[in-house]
């Protein structure tokens, strides 16, 4: 009997290179005469049966479920975290979750017909494109998008809708404000929604960036605000530019600079226009350096602790209603249990329905 799951084919390349082994080396300890049959299988073009996967587990030293688990990325996936003091250890016990959760993601996705297109969305922009060119093309995606005079306020459901990328609001390490992923089958990103809504909103912006230029600028695993190498620092940079432009356009902005500057002190008047664009104002007062509109020296004298305690944190809801609906559809068509559920995103049962009300996922009461 041959086994026809759609992302044998990627684990099997994982396994076997990670045990060390070619593809000739392989065929040999399996019993199969050529390492063209192994090539066969690793590109999906001929299926595996159940004695030769019993074979490839010894040879490689994996269990069934690292070939098999739906709810597994197996090396599939490969994330960019914006980190600052946090271990290895704990990013790894972290990124164990999150496969979990995106790979349940995708496994709905499959069994409703909703799989992403082959088609990934990117920017025109790689190690030789300048700042100014990571300003130009936030401002594009953000006429793109459709997103207004106050981006932020739109740019969460507009990257699902538009972009097809995942977006989930999850409780991270200390340490955490965001990461993404990215997946054959479909980027994610991930945001800690214990920050405040400026450092958030900013943060799923300069992830949008890497999802957008993976390929061109591959990220470290640890996108970090200070990094020390001159090239990672570089495309940090371009991040932040691109995520600057994104969220405060200078048509939205230049009105107001001009308009309030001379109406109110400049500390209140970069509080009240953080607050409207939904950002820090420490994301402000850069974005106004860029801009050429206030000098280095003038930004550097602006205290950002002295806001920091006014930003007003609203915690949003774990995951996200997209999210929740599709769990919930599982559940109503029998594709997973409620237990499976509560075991794959860590909830209890009560803790689950409080997050089908929160999202305004109608469910059945008698879970």
């Amino acid at each position: 009997m041959s086994l026809s799951l759609p992302h044998l084919p990627r684990r099997l390349i994982i396994a076997r290179e990670k045990a060390g082994l070619t593809q000739a080396d392989l065929s040999k300890k399996i019993g199969i005469k050529d390492r063209q049959t192994i090539a066969s299988m690793e590109s999906g073009q001929r299926r595996i049966t159940v004695e030769e996967l019993l074979a490839i587990m010894a040879a490689t030293g994996q269990e069934m479920d690292y070939f098999t688990d739906p709810f597994r990325l197996t090396g599939e996936a490969a994330f960019s975290y914006r980190a600052s003091g946090v271990s290895d250890a704990v990013l790894d016990a972290f990124e164990e979750k999150a496969e979990r959760w995106i790979a349940t993601w995708r496994y709905l996705g499959e069994k409703r017909g909703e799989s992403p297109g082959l088609m990934r969305q990117s920017l025109s922009i790689n190690e030789r494109s300048n700042f100014e060119e990571a300003q130009a093309a936030g401002e594009s995606v953000g006429s793109l998008l459709e997103l207004g005079a106050v981006p932020a306020e739109k740019l969460a459901s507009a990257i699902e809708t538009q972009f097809g990328v995942l977006i989930l609001h999850v409780d991270m390490p200390k340490g955490v404000s965001g990461a993404a992923c990215q997946l054959k089958n479909g980027d994610s990103i991930l945001v800690n929604r214990k920050e405040a809504e400026g450092r958030r909103n900013f943060d799923l912006a300069h992830e949008l960036f890497h999802v957008l230029t993976w390929d061109a600028l591959p990220p470290e695993r640890v996108d970090r605000e200070n990094p020390s190498g001159s090239k990672q620092k570089r495309t940090e940079q371009m991040a932040d530019n691109f995520s600057g432009a994104l969220l405060m356009p200078a048509t939205a902005l230049k009105p107001l600079w001009d308009k309030s500057l001379g109406e109110e002190g400049l500390f209140d008047w970069l509080k009240a226009t953080a607050r409207h664009f939904h950002v820090s104002v420490s994301a402000l007062k850069w974005r106004l350096v860029v801009l050429g509109w206030m000098s280095k020296k003038e930004a550097q004298a602006i205290e950002d602790e002295t806001y920091a305690r006014e930003e007003l944190v609203r915690v949003p809801r774990l995951f996200s209603r997209q999210y929740m609906e599709r769990i919930m559809w599982a559940v109503d068509r029998g594709e997973m249990s409620v237990n499976r559920i509560m075991e794959l995103l860590d909830l209890d049962l009560d803790s689950l329905k409080e997050l089908f009300f929160a999202h305004g996922v109608p469910y059945d009461i008698g879970l």
